[in-house]
């Protein structure tokens, strides 16, 4: 175990019940002005929250001899720590990404050096589709020839057949190579190109089927149904015949149980291109018509007025200004607000409750154990 050393997590050896609750008085203490004496829910996990993340992430480097290594980077520093073991991340993508590093440096493949412009491999990760076992994995690189892309391929899938299953069934249905455009050591790419077998996974979760392509987005906490959607569903409170926006909607995770729990129209809202063709596919396969898919910027769509519901979901810099402006404009009846940091939302908020909407509801959704990040799901009412 390598806590304490690298940067992925800062309190797995703190109890989690004293996790959640620094995590909440610090939060009420930043939302004091809108909550009003209101408390923040949160509920204690019912086991231990271990071997959870079901997405890797990891930099590939250079050592001395210019070998691949890779890993995560060590807690403020761009020094890479080799990943034997894990507790936080699935045990089988721990052990994926440990075969990487031996498969790049067979094939000589170096790691990028950003300041010396050495080497092609920026980043290698996979996602694990917890409810089905299918993972999807890629190799980041700069622009250019691939050369080594199929022999990369097959010895990873090769490889991948040997890891022993950790109880459940994991199987890799697709290698991509994932090309970044951009010159700094920014680890995602802009583009992705199959290299073998599926550019996706398909997972399955509260009676829904989920498309997620290489390019899309999508929570990598194995047990965000009952962490985050359930909670928000059930802020959203009873849907059947309801007209719904779901703001920056991605692959359709909230549309479509929304309209799987009765609403009569549901637009996702959403600007990446995966994410839309996703979205699209999944309310086909899912047999909900009523789900209809806007590729556009919330900030800048041109949304119907006066729905019922709008459930908004926005990057870690929150609504901001633009996004606030759009949700005062569209007036909905209720609003449903996710959040991955707490200082932009409680800007949002002030704001918000400053021009017609009242809050009604706020929860922790422990997404991020053992770490200092903060989600929060909020329900406001329109009182005018």
């Amino acid at each position: 175990m390598h806590f304490g050393t690298c940067g992925g997590c800062s309190l797995l050896e703190q109890p989690i019940a004293w996790q959640l609750h620094d995590k909440v008085s610090r939060t009420e203490a930043l939302m004091a002005p809108v909550l009003n004496g209101m408390r923040i829910a949160y509920d204690l996990p019912e086991r231990p929250q271990r071997y959870f993340r079901s997405r890797l992430l990891y930099p590939v480097k250079q050592d001395a001899d210019r070998k691949a290594v890779l890993g995560i980077f060590e807690y403020r520093s761009h020094h890479v720590v080799e990943i034997e073991e894990c507790q936080t991340q699935d045990l089988w993508l721990t052990n994926l990404g440990r075969e990487v590093q031996g498969i790049l440096r067979e094939l000589r493949i170096e790691g990028f050096h950003m300041h010396r412009r050495r080497g092609i491999a920026k980043a290698f990760w996979a996602r694990l589709a917890s409810g089905t076992g299918e993972v999807l994995a890629g190799l980041v690189t700069r622009p250019g020839e691939f050369a080594e892309g199929q022999e990369f391929a097959a010895a990873l899938a090769e490889r991948a057949k040997a890891i022993p299953n950790p109880g459940r069934p994991r199987e890799l249905v697709g290698v991509m190579h994932s090309i970044s455009d951009r010159t700094d050591d920014f680890m995602l790419g802009d583009r992705h190109l199959p290299l073998r077998g599926r550019d996706h996974v398909v997972d399955r979760r509260d009676g829904l089927t989920f498309r997620v392509s290489a390019g899309s987005f999508y929570q990598i906490h194995s047990g965000a149904g009952a962490l985050l959607y359930r909670p928000a569903m059930a802020m959203c409170g009873d849907v059947t015949g309801k007209t719904v926006i779901d703001g920056y909607g991605g692959v359709g995770a909230f549309g479509l149980r929304l309209a799987k729990a009765g609403a009569k129209e549901v637009l996702v809202v959403e600007d990446n291109a995966s994410s839309c063709r996703d979205a699209e596919h999944n309310a086909t396969e899912n047999n909900l018509p009523q789900v209809k898919v806007l590729r556009e910027s919330f900030t800048k769509a041109k949304l119907p007025t006066n729905v019922d519901l709008m459930i908004a979901d926005p990057p870690r810099s929150g609504l901001q200004r633009f996004g606030v402006d759009k949700v005062l404009a569209a007036r909905p009846k209720r609003l449903v607000y996710v959040a991955c940091s707490p200082e932009p939302m409680a800007l949002d908020l002030k704001t918000l409750t400053a021009n017609g909407y009242e809050l009604t509801g706020m929860r922790l959704c422990d997404l991020f154990p053992h770490t200092d990040h903060v989600e929060l799901v909020a329900s406001l009412e329109r009182t005018n």
